[in-house]
């Protein structure tokens, strides 16, 4: 008989951790934010949501992930128009001298600038997590190929003494059957 662990994942739950992470990278969200908030509805840990998300769910969506960073791309552009409409009409209304409208404009454009540059970017958090496991995993490879090159020169040095002792054997005269 299988016993199923308290703490064990069902498939709804995945689901719903991939409907939130995907809805915020859509958005602009952090996946951060999303395992906080997955975290809330299952009542487990944000750090618990995340390293699910990141051993075993996120491959299985590889193609809405993709589909969703594209959605984010041409949703930040929109953004970035509204914003500047707004800040348009603030100025418009303001009726600022043109020193002050020729600021704002440069402040503007480098806000979309930043903004546009912060969605192209990987998440660093991600990238440490995937090389810590990348190490783990090295690491455990290094032991297994190490306990192998051991066990071959084992064997290595008993095939040498086998050999060194059939030739002095052969050089003193005595044969072999």
């Amino acid at each position: 008989m299988t016993k199923t662990r308290q703490d064990a994942w069902t498939g709804e739950e995945d689901e719903l951790l991939a409907n939130v992470v995907l809805s915020n990278i859509r958005t602009g969200g952090t996946q951060l934010k999303a395992f906080e908030e997955v975290g809330k509805q299952l009542s487990r840990t944000a750090s618990a949501c995340g390293f699910r998300w990141n051993a075993c769910v996120r491959r299985q969506y590889k193609e809405e992930i993709l589909q969703a960073k594209t959605q984010r791309k041409e949703l930040a552009p929109t953004q970035a128009e509204n914003n500047t409409k707004t800040i348009g009409q603030f100025v418009s209304k303001e009726q600022s001298p043109s020193g002050d409208i020729k600021e704002l404009q440069i402040l503007l454009n480098n806000i979309e600038l930043l903004y546009k540059k912060a969605f192209e970017e990987v998440e660093p958090h991600n990238q440490v997590d995937n090389l810590k496991k990348q190490v783990l995993f090295l690491k455990e490879e290094n032991q297994k190929l190490s306990a192998e090159k051991d066990k071959i020169e084992k064997e290595y040095n008993k095939l040498k003494e086998i050999i060194e002792s059939s030739t002095r054997l052969l050089t003193s005269g005595v044969r072999l059957k």
